[in-house]
């Protein structure tokens, strides 16, 4: 892995994306083989692009979008998330960032690493671990409610064994933090987008290093 030196930012906006893939939709084999040429990876989903925002219309259980380079240790990778649309019984499904990623696979949990999302449904922000299967880690209620249609900014770092997540509405209300260690923690990885549940979009995608 490059040193913090060599690796110190990298933004992904989605307007250099959707200039990079020179595609509005992201699905069938062309489309899937341009976005691995173009260090983006959809895992199921039907992903979106449309002028500056990414999206995933699709109520999939873990449709993710990664980002395959860089692939780091001590990192930050934040986003504007909006839910379009949630499940429609329930009202349940969560949309937010992954971190720290290998291995991702099709399916339910199926890949190591960390998620921090946001939950209409419960107005909270959860962090957990997939290894195969999920584990919660914490979670903490949103200081400021959130509702579909609006955009949430939500910031996932990585730095040793110290992941921190910070919630905040675009407007000057409350913002929501968590801070946990994991001692046993996953050390390196590839950040991505990821949704649960629910239709959402993501924007100003960015990453940098510390």
């Amino acid at each position: 892995m490059a040193s913090s030196a060599k690796y110190r930012w990298i933004v992904v906006g989605s307007l250099a994306i959707a200039a990079a893939l020179g595609l509005a939709f992201l699905r069938g084999r062309t489309a899937e083989a341009h976005q691995q040429r173009s260090g983006w990876l959809p895992i199921s989903g039907n992903w979106t692009i449309h002028a500056d925002v990414v999206s995933n219309a699709h109520y999939g259980r873990g449709d993710m979008m990664i980002i395959q380079h860089p692939h780091g240790s001590d990192y930050r990778i934040s986003a504007d998330v909006r839910f379009d649309l949630l499940f429609a019984e329930t009202h349940y499904g969560d949309a937010g960032l992954i971190i720290r990623t290998t291995d991702p696979q099709p399916g339910v949990d199926s890949y190591k690493g960390y998620y921090a999302g946001l939950r209409p449904d419960s107005q909270t922000v959860v962090l957990g671990r997939a290894s195969w299967d999920w584990h919660l880690l914490t979670e903490a209620k949103l200081a400021t409610p959130i509702s579909s249609g609006d955009w949430y900014h939500l910031e996932f770092a990585a730095h040793g064994c110290d992941l921190d997540v910070l919630a905040k509405p675009l407007s000057n209300h409350p913002a929501t933090e968590i801070h946990y260690r994991d001692p046993n923690c996953l050390t390196s990885g590839v950040a991505g987008l990821r949704s649960f549940y629910a239709e959402a979009s993501w924007r100003n995608v960015r990453i940098d290093a510390f």
